[in-house]
């Protein structure tokens, strides 16, 4: 199955359902539209990040945020990949760049741990971890 590297805490927001878009500076691959694709919490952990002004910050986006404790190097749920828009009216897309509309998120009971990520788009086997 596809998987693609995400920093926390976004990659955390992702697979809670709560962020809706993923931005990257490259368009989606046409034949990743529509496909489920899991997501690996990278390593390392974004320093700094902004948050959206129109974002209402609830008691769940807050304690992610704030957590010391997400998981990193671990594939911690999937989500469809719907769209690959500019200018998207979530408010967590940002302008200029390319806005993977994002859905059907699932977040893992378990994280699959001690898994390397890479860059891009890349291939990661479920059954080596049955």
């Amino acid at each position: 199955m596809k998987a693609i590297s995400i920093k926390q805490p976004w990659a955390s927001l992702i697979a809670h359902g709560i962020k809706d878009i993923e931005n990257r500076t490259w368009k989606c691959p046409q034949k990743y539209i529509g496909q489920k694709i899991l997501i690996h919490a990278s390593k390392v952990r974004t320093k700094d990040y902004f948050i959206p002004k129109r974002l209402f910050i609830n008691s769940k986006i807050c304690s992610i945020l704030e957590s010391k404790e997400l998981p990193e190097g671990a594939i911690i749920g999937s989500v469809v990949i719907s769209d690959c828009v500019q200018n998207h009216p979530s408010v967590w897309a940002e302008k200029g760049v390319w806005n993977w509309v994002l859905k059907d998120a699932v977040l893992f009971d378990k994280p699959i741990r001690d898994v390397k990520g890479k860059l891009s788009f890349w291939d990661f086997k479920m059954e080596e971890t049955k």
